[in-house]
């Protein structure tokens, strides 16, 4: 397989969650980065663990491709070389330095650096050679890279985080199944990113955009199926009404600018600002064990201004409110059976959730 096809598929796991499953894959398979199902690989704990460790998604594909470990002795044979170079023009504590920033390699290094030790110093010439006569393997993969030939701090920065990689026993995950409530159990992985593109067909066991297998009479409502959180939101916006059905407004979300507040009633009934609609969801996810990749989620203000564009909720006296028009449909349609009662668990969920932290207020 060429390797811009490999970083294809890394990048829809970068994203998704999930790809179709390569043979060239079975190597982070092994490593407990991912896992198979059918025809389907899924990212694992640990892909979700370890791409929190970088800043973005470059950093973290190009790290992945140093898990090969042919590549990873290319590479130490590579820095070991500009070591011993600057060893030469009198940079004596720079073997002692690169031993000290590769320590679960240290034992490779210094087999090496004993087979180039003759006397009182190192033969760099046979190891040059040898760099030299496996380079060509590895041309394509060094131009994704490095754009070039391999740098000695930016070699450094792949292994460093190689090594930060810790496998964990790996659990497979429950079937999304056709229900909201079977989507979003507990401990669901989900894509945090907002703007991506909605998948054809549904994932297997990720929540991430897709284009809903459900009939809907308005088709205005496949917004609010699309894309999780659009979904997340906006049934919280539900749970807002209810409660105030129910004789009690316990939350409210509130518009201040750009952003949304989030306004609790306490249980001895003061209303408070608890934060911003990210500190709650994100709250709700952590208590939920969701595992969100390949960061956490930001900007769910944007959501409620989408919503509102899309006439799915309105502001009346700086709050967020479902028009009278949406809520006739949900409760008087065939919509009620896919949204409403799909989603009774979850509902109930962020209820409780609400009720806990009034209870703190």
């Amino acid at each position: 397989m060429e390797l811009k096809r490999l970083h294809s598929h890394l990048e829809k796991l970068y994203h998704y969650g999930e790809t179709v499953y390569v043979a060239e894959l079975e190597s982070f398979v092994a490593k407990g980065l991912l896992y198979t199902r059918g025809k389907k690989a899924v990212i694992t704990n640990n892909w979700i663990s370890f791409v929190k460790r970088f800043s973005n998604q470059t950093d973290f594909l190009h790290t992945l491709f140093c898990f090969d470990e042919a590549y990873q002795q290319y590479l130490l044979k590579t820095s070991l070389l500009t070591v011993l170079k600057m060893r030469e023009a009198k940079d004596i504590d720079g073997i002692v330095d690169f031993v000290h920033k590769m320590p679960k390699f240290a034992g490779e290094i210094v087999k090496m650096l004993d087979e180039l030790k003759h006397g009182e110093r190192y033969e760099t010439e046979g190891l040059e050679q040898r760099v030299k006569e496996i380079e060509p393997l590895f041309r394509e993969r060094n131009h994704l890279l490095f754009n070039g030939a391999p740098y000695y701090q930016r070699i450094i920065y792949y292994l460093n985080h190689v090594q930060q990689y810790e496998q964990e026993a790996v659990g497979q995950d429950e079937p999304l199944g056709k229900k909201i409530d079977e989507q979003w159990i507990k401990g669901r992985k989900i894509a945090a990113n907002l703007q991506l593109s909605p998948l054809k067909d549904q994932p297997l066991a990720v929540l991430a955009p897709h284009e809903p297998n459900i009939v809907l009479k308005n088709p205005l409502f496949k917004h609010i199926f699309t894309h999780p959180w659009n979904l997340l939101i906006f049934l919280c916006c539900v749970v807002r009404e209810q409660t105030e059905a129910q004789g009690m407004t316990t939350i409210r979300f509130h518009a201040v600018n750009d952003e949304v507040d989030v306004i609790l009633m306490s249980s001895k009934k003061q209303e408070y600002r608890y934060g911003t609609i990210n500190d709650f969801v994100l709250e709700f996810c952590k208590v939920s064990n969701y595992q969100l990749f390949p960061s956490e989620i930001a900007r769910l203000e944007t959501i409620f201004h989408h919503l509102h564009n899309r006439g799915f909720l309105t502001i009346v006296d700086e709050e967020y409110r479902i028009p009278s028009h949406i809520e006739d449909e949900l409760y008087n349609t065939s919509l009620f059976i896919s949204l409403m009662a799909g989603s009774k668990q979850l509902r109930q969920r962020i209820e409780q959730w609400i009720d806990e932290l009034r209870d703190r207020g």
